[in-house]
């Protein structure tokens, strides 16, 4: 292929991209997979970028300062544009807290960082918070943008070293950084899907496939066909296949990356598909950039009010994001580029980058200094954030682990009751078991009881449940619980608490009944903390009622618990039950908020303030870790304590 010669059809593998993104970000329901259109994109940046790069290397041509000049004014123009847009609309929609973060994730957007502080502030993609973070989707610019920060000095290094061999190396490394995101992605799942190590294959690949096809390679027709066929096959595969549930990226990534690779290398010869080349998909593909920038931040915001994207909504939103997208591509990108392009560096730099840069970060000083503005709502919306901003695993850090660390032993420091020598008993149980640390911690103290927590994310204390669990997860949530209960078996402790998100599922109830046994055999008492109400909006529903007047109503109807908990309650008299519900939940009727104390942090963990709410409440009744002031009954309806 003639180096520069313009290709259409990525053009149209870029609408392909764009599409499934944008219609699996308006409804998941549409396409379960969508999200695989952002892997796309990072094959055709890696083959583009990658290929001039190459050329400019064996010319002897390549300079990094007009790499990154490019990079500049390819990207930095459409995306200041669309931050400036973003953070003015924020400032009249956002709360205090999410005005903060959409200032800090502007200017660190633009920093090519946004990647790592919305893995902090957000973890999971899918998370029901992040769905209405405005600028979410620049994680995957960071990613491009720190790719390209090593990329072409490796490539200059290799290149100078050995020569020869410079496609062998990258076709080994890219085989290496699979294994590492493969694995990665089993242990650390939030990190894994928005860090660059993870994703490097990704970008990889397409440079390898521009390396490649550096020098020209003859395609058969016949062969080309074939390649382009497998190429739709993997992405449609990966765009119906695929859910937010599918562990990814790892190898679950490479199908739709290699399906991309084999449609650039399918059209690198005379042969092109017709799709991709038609008019209508090339000119989404020229837009895509900008579309991609501006279709979240309108999703977000329209989540962010409430307002429901149903069919009529959609389209419009579609038609709002195109127009914006072919405005800022005639007006912002194409312009900026060709005028860029004549600039020096140092002007480049200054204007483009630098000059917003340091008005994004005043902005985001401004915005911790008078925290988030929040003269503009009613005192209680700060107050009310400010509990959700009470976290039990940042609070408890240490204490409850990732999946990551689950040989971690127990810390004598992570006491829940009273300070004393001597240990009474352990905590076990998953994220649900740490927000429950503060009620525990109160609940303990009447009784002059020294509770040890050690708790793990996702790692119900349940012996054999592997449910929702990648095979890396479930092997290490395996020997965490093998060793909590070697632990119980070898201490002989006098109490036990298992919280945990239990299974509704009848059919869980031989594994829930067989671990719960386990405990009750080698200690005096097992306590069991059910499982919290799940309200949807939770931790939002009260704060959007202040801050917009939404009469929405943000209680839900109580859910049955666990039929198999009257089973076991019947074979283990001796296992006490405590139920948070009790305070969250009056007269079958859950509300995150009780007497002004908003008690979750998200749809279904209670934060801090919560915790220690429900368990200040329950002593209030009469209630502790160990006393239950009525000999209530039992029933698959409730257990009330």
């Amino acid at each position: 292929m003639a180096q520069g010669k313009y290709r259409s059809d990525i053009d149209g593998l870029r609408a392909v991209a764009v599409i499934a993104v944008l219609l699996h970000h308006l409804d998941t329901r549409l396409l379960s997979g969508g999200f695989v259109g952002v892997d796309i994109f990072f094959v055709i940046s890696g083959f583009l970028i990658t290929s001039q790069v190459y050329s400019e290397v064996k010319r002897n041509a390549f300079s990094l300062k007009g790499f990154y000049q490019r990079r500049i004014n390819r990207i930095v123009p459409a995306l200041v544009t669309v931050l400036l847009a973003t953070t003015i609309l924020g400032a009249f929609i956002l709360s205090p807290v999410d005005l903060i973060r959409l200032n800090v994730s502007a200017l660190l957007s633009l920093l090519g960082v946004s990647n790592v502080y919305i893995w902090i502030k957000y973890g999971n993609y899918f998370a029901a918070d992040a769905s209405e973070a405005p600028l979410l989707h620049t994680w995957s610019l960071g990613i491009e943008e720190q790719f390209y920060l090593i990329w072409p000095l490796f490539i200059v290094l290799l290149y100078r070293l050995a020569p020869r061999y410079v496609l062998p190396v990258l076709a080994i490394g890219v085989i290496a950084a699979i294994g590492v995101s493969e694995y990665a992605t089993g242990v650390f799942a939030t990190a894994a899907y928005y860090l660059l190590p993870t994703r490097f294959f990704e970008l990889m690949l397409g440079g390898v496939l521009g390396i490649y096809l550096h020098q020209p390679r003859v395609i058969g027709r016949l062969v080309a066909h074939g390649m382009a066929l497998a190429g739709f096959l993997l992405i449609g595969f990966s765009l119906f296949a695929l859910t937010p549930d599918s562990t990814f990226p790892g190898i679950n990534a490479l199908i739709p990356c290699l399906g991309a690779a084999l449609l650039i290398l399918a059209g690198s010869g005379d042969t092109r598909s017709r799709l991709l080349t038609s008019r209508p998909m090339v000119f989404i593909g020229l837009i895509s950039y900008s579309l991609y920038l501006w279709h979240w931040p309108l999703i977000a915001y329209l989540s962010y009010l409430e307002i429901p994207i149903d069919l009529p909504v959609g389209a419009m939103l579609i038609a709002v994001s195109i127009t914006l997208a072919w405005l800022s591509w005639r007006y912002v990108e194409v312009p900026f580029r060709r005028n860029g392009a004549t600039w020096p560096f140092s002007r480049v730099f200054a204007r483009r980058f630098a000059l917003p840069a340091v008005g994004l970060a005043t902005l985001a000083v401004l915005s911790l200094q008078f925290d988030g503005f929040a003269q503009r709502f009613s005192p209680d919306v700060l107050r009310l954030e400010a509990m959700t901003q009470q976290k039990p695993s940042e609070i408890r850090k240490g204490c409850h682990v990732t999946n990551a660390l689950y040989a971690t032993a127990p810390d004598d420091s992570c006491r829940l009751g009273v300070k004393k020598a001597a240990l009474d008993g352990i905590m076990i149980g998953d994220s649900f078991a740490n927000h429950f640390t503060g009620m525990v911690d109160l609940l303990a103290k009447p009784d002059n009881l020294s509770i040890m927590d050690y708790t793990m994310d996702s790692c119900p204390p349940i012996l054999g449940y592997t449910v929702d669990m990648s095979a890396v997860y479930a092997a290490h949530c395996a020997e965490r619980n093998e060793r909590a209960f070697s632990l119980i078996e070898h201490n002989h402790y006098h109490y036990v608490v298992m919280a945990a998100i239990w299974p509704r599922e009848a059919i869980a109830k031989d594994i829930v009944e067989a671990s719960i046994k386990r405990a009750v055999e080698n200690s005096d008492e097992v306590i069991v903390i059910l499982r919290n109400q799940h309200i949807e909006k939770a931790a939002s529903c009260p704060i959007r009622h202040l801050m917009f007047g939404i009469d929405h109503n943000c209680s839900v109807a109580q859910s049955a618990i666990a039929p198999y908990w009257a089973d076991i309650h019947v074979k283990f008299p001796q296992v006490h039950f405590i139920d948070p519900n009790q305070v969250i939940c009056a007269a079958g009727v859950c509300s995150p908020m009780v007497k002004g104390h908003l008690l979750y942090l998200d749809d279904s963990h209670l934060n801090e303030v919560g915790s220690r709410f429900i368990g200040r409440t329950l002593l209030d009744r009469g209630y502790s870790l160990l006393h239950d002031p009525v000999a209530a009954p039992r029933t698959t309806a409730s257990i009330h304590l």
